[in-house]
């Protein structure tokens, strides 16, 4: 039995897979400048913008299929 330990709710293998994916999505939203991936102290402010606009329309892309 899969157990969602924050809220005590029974979830299927779907809805936890779901639930493990807004988690790290959530997570890319909150941190994305602290990524390994790219050197933040060489972009503009109009970059940082445009990344974090384009991440939140993935997100909110992403979360609307998986119906949150």
């Amino acid at each position: 039995m899969i157990i969602d330990k924050f809220t005590d709710r029974k979830l299927t293998p779907n809805q936890m897979a779901k639930e493990l994916l807004m988690d790290k999505m959530e997570q890319a939203l909150e941190f994305w400048e602290e990524s390994s991936m790219v050197d933040v102290s060489e972009m503009t402010d109009k970059e940082r913008y445009a990344i974090s606009a384009q991440l939140k329309k993935r997100y909110y892309g992403v979360a609307s299929y998986l119906g949150f």
